[in-house]
């Protein structure tokens, strides 16, 4: 194996002007998706589309492989491995960050093109900061409110009551329904169905279930109930947010 000429590489780089984004600048963006700042995320996100068609060296992302594809590829490879760790030191579970980062690489691992696998990308990053901010907003409400906040999300695909996460956290109906908005800033329903809907969206994304499916596996009294809910909330009909999402496009089932 030869060795690397560290020397003659940097040489190169200062005779192509290039150089990597300053590191400051990359812990900033990690931090950004530990914290579960969303706003900061989008931001980036477009600061980077701005320059899209700059070769990645231009743009201070390196270069891992001359294939284009190959090389966005590796650096979607290196920034799930990266941000499941971050995550995990921020106390996302361990077997949740591998899980989604293995995920996403095996979509990585289908598709053929560069706008594939930055949309994927895309798509990974802004799980893993919405998740963070949730696991962030659970810690900064009361033991009541926490309580009930995790017995929702682990209890998404049950019938959930008020009566019945009164009961599980010691309160009366109409303390923790108070408790709850004054905490969270909306109804105990609202955010179970808000909950249920960012569930549908990843559903949506990651698998073929029908309507019918997602509809009666959240819980919502019927499909149009849930269609009329998703589409208030999103702006489009559950069929074309698959559409525009769905990493294999499979809308076939609808």
């Amino acid at each position: 194996m030869n060795e690397i000429n560290l020397d003659y590489q940097l040489f190169l780089q200062r005779e192509e002007q290039f150089c990597h984004q300053p590191y400051e600048q990359e812990v900033e963006y990690y931090n950004a998706i530990q914290k579960g700042d969303m706003a900061f995320v989008e931001k980036w996100r477009e600061k980077y589309n701005e320059v899209e068609e700059q070769p990645l060296a231009e743009k201070g992302m390196g270069v891992l492989s001359k294939d284009p594809v190959k090389n966005e590829r590796y650096r979607l490879i290196a920034n799930a491995t990266i941000i499941a760790r971050k995550c995990i030191e921020s106390g996302l579970m361990q077997e949740v960050a591998y899980t989604l980062s293995d995920f996403y690489i095996q979509q990585a691992d289908e598709v053929d093109t560069i706008k594939e696998l930055q949309e994927i990308n895309s798509r990974m990053v802004k799980e893993f900061t919405l998740r963070m901010h949730d696991l962030h907003f659970k810690q900064s409400v009361s033991g009541h409110v926490s309580k009930c906040l995790l017995y929702i999300y682990e209890h998404l695909y049950e019938h959930i009551t008020l009566d019945s996460l009164a009961k599980m956290a010691e309160l009366t109906p109409s303390y923790l329904s108070y408790l709850f908005k004054k905490e969270t800033g909306i109804t105990v329903h609202k955010f179970i169905q808000d909950k249920r809907l960012e569930t549908a969206k990843s559903l949506l994304k990651q698998n073929e279930y029908t309507c019918m499916d997602i509809a009666a596996m959240l819980c919502f009294s019927s499909q149009s109930h849930f269609i009329k809910s998703f589409k208030e909330k999103y702006g489009l009909t559950p069929k074309e947010y698959r559409m525009r999402n769905h990493y294999k496009f499979a809308v076939r089932h609808f």
